[in-house]
């Protein structure tokens, strides 16, 4: 895919799985309702934007112990071969996690 996904060759549903991975890194208290919706246009279920979220969050988290301890990582690491690993679709991933981001929780929920 080479540096910037802006620049390869991905279905809408990729990219707006990316756009959203990128948001959610930049400005995380800014995902809402409208995130999940265009997640779920475009093809994504909800286990499958829950496992985005994890592990977007899961790099970010290694990224800054990583630089908090200034440990320096190798720039040429290959995630090539997790890609076949990370499940996306909703026949194998289970349904649990009811309605996500519908509404806020309440003490009453």
């Amino acid at each position: 895919m080479g540096e910037n996904y802006r620049d390869a060759d991905l279905t809408a549903k990729q990219l707006a799985m990316l756009e959203f991975a990128e948001f959610l890194t930049t400005n995380p208290s800014g995902v809402n309702q409208d995130w999940t919706d265009e997640l779920r246009n475009v093809g994504w279920g909800d286990a499958d934007i829950v496992d985005i979220v994890h592990i977007t969050a899961l790099f970010n988290y290694m990224d800054r112990v990583a630089d908090g301890l200034g440990v320096e990582l190798d720039s040429d690491r290959h995630w090539e071969h997790l890609a076949p690993k990370l499940s996306f679709k909703d026949d194998t991933a289970p349904k649990v996690y009811g309605k996500i981001a519908r509404a806020p929780v309440t003490a009453a929920d």
